[in-house]
């Protein structure tokens, strides 16, 4: 069956119907699926009209040309021909990006006076990527818990965000930047990622002027920055770079010591990151020629990172492979040395989608295909790679099924073929690691599950902007399984005079105030209770510390102490109905409006699974 193509070629006479039919299906994993599976079936290269203009740049010599013929490429021949034969099919299209962006093709330059000059710095940055596989493991563990603390103070969390933030944290480590610049590469890269997604796809199909600007902006900013720090690290000049490098050097003597001792000691104690390497090492390049490399690094590194994360994890929901996926992540917790059977779960996981799915490349020679099933790809042409349709076309036996014994590691998973050296090594021996330990730590969660969508009942799927940047994957796990202790901190509005209405409220808290301390130590779940008054007396804030479920802990109160409530909410704007014992519903609804969430939802416990109960029996407090 060929249902999509057919529907394809039945709307051939409008252009722009096949546009849009196109990018409908290419930007849902399920229907990129399915046509994958129709093209390998009956194999094609399939021809659209874009709406892109041709030039890179609008600066460019010469009218604006759009509704260009643009070819997907599906077969794995035709893309591993492009990614190696240089000769044929140049990434051009990367230059619209700007300056330090020739690794983010990560493919072999098209030939030009500059090839020579491009492979020895690749060859360069090879070597300042090599790394201790523990070294790694270590930074990964480190990135990890490092990015989760705040994601998982609460039930429902963002998997997408948090693996962003791991990713963003890995590279800070690796590369050696100051901690108050994670928010600069988040900045950039969330500009850069999604201007490069436009221009190596996104573009055919919609118009936004303003990605791939903003992309190239966001680039030069980080560019500068780690620039700054390369010349930094060679030799700094003046009191103000001084004193930035002697920062620098005591965080990273907190990373060589934090979390891990002594294993994290012995592990990084001799570890130097990327950018004093490259200044320590790299006399015969400025810090602007080795910012470029570095910077098209990075950008590679957290987009497979933030990316294959999402991926697998949505994968072994939708294809069933949880349980197996988790048997996994438990027995390399167990072992470290069993991580490479979860690794190969992930592997396979992002064969079927992987996380860079779509690369252009320009065609430099009149039909290198010959005539592909009767189309003719002219010189001139854009060509884009579907990369997923290549990693699914791998020889293999149901190749459009998972695998779950598949040991074969394909280079296209990650964009590279197999001779591009440093592609291989930024995706496998630096960003792999990362993936594997933020996905094992996931699957260890209690309760790890797919959040509903309230409207339709069925699990919230992996949310993906053009079908490309992973956006929103909400989750949810059994947080009390981590931490039992919640804060509470319900602001209230003081009524109109303030004086009158505050010190009646301080009248009520003093008289009142035996009667709290009796029920707070009948309860046992309170750790900690106090009332404070705010911004002149007109805000009063009641602060809890307590165990277990919100609802159960509110209408215990709303029982227990209600007529002490009652006399407080007199004194208070928009109160619940009274008396709250007669409506416990209600007064849960009120508290739960006017409770604030600690800035960040950060909320941090020395003993986080110990109850009141718990500490009230120890030796110690008795």
């Amino acid at each position: 069956m060929t249902q999509l193509l057919t529907a394809f070629d039945s709307a051939q006479d409008t252009a722009f119907q096949q546009n849009r039919l196109l990018f409908s299906w290419l930007s849902d994993d399920r229907q990129r699926a399915a046509l994958y599976q129709e093209l390998l079936q009956t194999p094609r290269v399939l021809q659209f009209t874009s709406c892109a203009d041709t030039k890179i740049h609008a600066s460019d010599a010469g009218d604006s040309v759009y509704h260009q013929q643009v070819y997907l490429l599906s077969q794995r021949a035709h893309i591993e021909q492009a990614l190696t034969n240089t000769e044929h099919f140049s990434n051009s299209p990367y230059l619209a990006l700007g300056s330090g962006t020739f690794m983010l093709g990560l493919d072999k330059d098209q030939p030009t006076p500059a090839t020579d000059e491009h492979q020895a710095q690749r060859q360069f940055a090879m070597s300042a990527f090599r790394y201790d596989g523990r070294t790694v493991a270590a930074l990964s563990a480190l990135a990890y818990q490092a990015a989760s603390v705040l994601p998982l103070k609460t039930r429902e969390f963002d998997l997408a965000y948090l693996s962003e933030q791991a990713a963003l944290r890995f590279v800070g480590f690796l590369f050696g930047f100051a901690q108050s610049d994670v928010g600069l590469l988040e900045q950039t890269m969330r500009m850069a990622y999604n201007g490069m997604s436009y221009q190596m796809f996104a573009r055919h199909f919609v118009a936004n002027p303003f990605a791939v600007p903003q992309a190239s902006g966001a680039m030069g900013m980080l560019l500068v920055r780690v620039g700054q720090l390369i010349d930094q690290y060679q030799k700094a000049i003046g009191k103000k770079e001084q004193d930035e490098v002697i920062s620098l050097q005591q965080e990273l003597k907190e990373l060589q010591t934090f979390a891990f001792p002594p294993q994290g000691a012995l592990l990084l104690k001799d570890f130097e990151p990327v950018l004093p390497r490259l200044a320590r090492t790299a006399a015969q390049y400025s810090g602007t020629e080795l910012a470029a490399i570095v910077v098209g690094s990075i950008a590679g590194i957290i987009g497979n990172v933030h990316a294959s994360v999402s991926i697998a994890v949505s994968q072994f929901f939708t294809l069933g492979q949880m349980p197996l996926a988790k048997a996994a992540a438990l027995r390399a917790a167990q072992n470290p040395a069993d991580a490479g059977a979860l690794s190969a779960l992930i592997l396979e996981a992002l064969r079927l989608q992987p996380p860079a799915p779509f690369l252009p490349r320009r065609v430099l020679k009149d039909n290198p295909f010959g005539d592909a099933n009767g189309v003719r790809v002219p010189a001139g042409s854009m060509v884009i790679l579907a990369v997923g349709a290549a990693t699914r076309n791998d020889g293999q036996p149901h190749p459009h099924e998972f695998r779950p014994t598949a040991s074969k590691d394909d280079p296209l998973i990650f964009g590279g073929d197999p001779g591009d050296h440093l592609h291989q090594c930024l995706g496998k021996y630096i960003a792999m690691p990362l993936v594997t330990q933020v996905v094992q730590q996931m699957l260890l969660l209690p309760g790890l599950a797919q959040t509903l969508d309230p409207t339709t009942g069925e699990p919230n799927r992996l949310q993906k902007h053009w079908g490309f940047n992973c956006s929103s994957y909400p989750l949810q796990f059994t947080v009390d399984k981590r931490v039992i202790q919640q804060s509470l901190n319900v602001v209230m509005e003081i009524k109109k005079p303030l004086a009158v209405h505050a010190e009646a409220l301080k009248q009520i808290i003093v008289y009142g105030a035996p009667r709290i301390e009796l029920r707070l130590q009948q309860a046992r779940h309170v750790h900690f209770a106090f009332f404070e008054f705010l911004e002149n007396d007109s805000k009063l804030v009641l602060h809890t510390i307590f165990d277990g479920d919100f609802d159960a802990y509110i209408e215990h109160f709303a029982l227990q102490i209600g007529p002490l409530f009652d006399l407080l909410f007199e004194h208070i704007e928009n109160a619940p109905p009274l008396p709250v014992a007669e409506f416990p519903k209600e007064f849960i609804d009120a508290i739960r409006l006017h409770n604030k969430q600690p800035a960040g939802r950060y909320f941090y416990s020395a003993y986080p699974m110990r109850t009141v109960a718990d500490i009230n029996a120890s030796p110690e407090v008795r």
